[in-house]
């Protein structure tokens, strides 16, 4: 019998692997044990322990989108010509998105 987990219990699956020191591509691994339905892709992991690293241990997610966010291309040569060896975190930072 498939063993069917709705999305609830998935997250907070998400929370007790991070807790236990796991990282996003074990937990995958782990939840892709249950068989088919029962997890999601590593981005979703991966932005499910993103939140939990700042803190945020909610179950909710009202804001959860993989979409990166839009990044004005003319800007963003702007800044690399003025410094090739910009890293990407100032970058980032200079464009106000997240670095991951």
């Amino acid at each position: 019998m498939e063993m069917m987990l709705d999305k609830r219990q998935i997250q907070a699956i998400f929370l007790f692997e991070f807790k236990m020191g796991h990282k996003a591509v074990e937990t995958t691994h782990n939840n892709n044990e249950f068989g088919p339905g029962t997890a999601n892709k590593y981005p979703v992991y991966k932005w499910w322990f993103n939140k939990f690293c700042k803190g945020d241990e909610s179950l909710e997610d009202k804001e959860y989108s993989v979409r990166p966010p839009q990044v004005d291309n003319n800007q963003l040569r702007a800044i690399i010509e003025a410094d090739p060896l910009t890293s990407t975190q100032g970058i980032a930072k200079e464009l106000s998105v997240d670095h991951s």
